[in-house]
């Protein structure tokens, strides 16, 4: 259940962020309904355009709740560990809020709660890939080892790795948004917005490649180190990809090439699948980076909840 949830919330994050791209978040005007249509029973495939965009990021949504309480029941049915226990019920919680941030987003027009929206999407999703790993049975059998100092440092560099991508999707939010707020703080939010994604981006390259080389060294999460690694390439070339389709090449670019076709145009399927694959990448950056820092803590025995294995059916096989 934790793994269909997480796999229901990938997608639903770049949907998200597809409706953004697209300007579909106002596509319907009411809310749980979508004109007039009870949301489940919308006729979703004979739709097209902004509707078939937004109605689908609704139905995945409502799949996301459904798994949800599907998975609180599961858990309280089967998990002996209390803490798991309570943390499905952090996921249900955090689900709900999500589903009603959405929902005033519509009911009251506003682009600020697009924005907020848009941010606390990732939070969830590292709330459903921490249950994944929790539940998994590499969690329950792992023997924590005695911490050293290195692997104190590897799990700090490890947690600002996956503080800096969580800041970087909130920015990358404000970008997406910020051109379409209103007000005299507008245009310098948006810029200023745009020069801190880039210094993250800097930032992030910098720590990924060094928390990589150092998992590698130290042989401990060396094949989740080298996976960020390669979502880290591809991120990069994304985001210059959406950089270009959307506001062109630089000054001194174009000076020496020439204005060129394929960029700086209107929102067309290519750039609307670009900008979109860069919201779903840097997902699984923060997804990457969140299971080392917790399979680290879980191997060194650094801050995680002891297992409970006394007289449980459920833990014979782990004890």
């Amino acid at each position: 259940m934790a793994w269909l949830l997480a796999c229901a919330t990938f997608p639903l994050l770049w949907v998200g962020g597809l409706v953004t791209t697209t300007d579909a978040g106002m596509a319907f005007r009411d809310w749980l309904t979508s004109d007039g249509h009870f949301m489940l029973f919308y006729p979703w495939l004979s739709s097209a355009g902004e509707k078939f965009v937004e109605h689908g990021h609704r139905l995945l949504g409502a799949t996301a709740g459904f798994l949800s309480i599907a998975l609180v029941a599961v858990v309280w049915k089967t998990e002996p560990r209390a803490w798991v226990r309570k943390f499905s019920l952090v996921i249900l919680a955090g689900v709900i809020l999500q589903g009603v941030l959405g929902g005033m987003r519509v009911v009251f027009d506003e682009r600020t709660l697009a924005l907020v929206h848009g941010c606390t999407g990732p939070v969830f999703f590292l709330l459903s890939v921490a249950m994944v790993v929790f539940t998994s049975r590499w969690w329950r059998e792992t023997e924590p080892a005695a911490p050293t100092e290195k692997s104190r440092g590897l799990l700090r560099l490890a947690i600002l790795c996956t503080a800096l991508a969580l800041a970087q999707l909130a920015v990358g939010a404000v970008v997406r948004h910020s051109p379409h707020l209103t007000g005299e703080y507008a245009p310098a939010l948006f810029h200023t917005a745009v020069y801190f994604h880039l210094l993250l981006a800097l930032l992030i390259v910098v720590h990924v490649l060094l928390l990589a080389w150092r998992c590698c060294r130290s042989h401990l999460q060396a094949a989740g180190g080298l996976c960020l690694v390669a979502l880290l390439g591809l991120q990069i070339v994304l985001g210059l990809e959406t950089w270009f389709h959307k506001y062109g090449l630089p000054r001194w670019a174009s000076d020496l090439v020439g204005e060129v076709s394929f960029v700086n145009r209107e929102a067309d399927f290519v750039q609307n699948a670009i900008v979109t694959s860069h919201v779903a990448v840097g997902s699984l950056i923060l997804a990457a980076s969140l299971v080392i820092v917790l399979r680290l803590a879980r191997q060194f025995g650094l801050g995680t909840p002891r297992l409970a294995l006394k007289h449980s059916p459920l833990t014979e096989g782990v004890r």
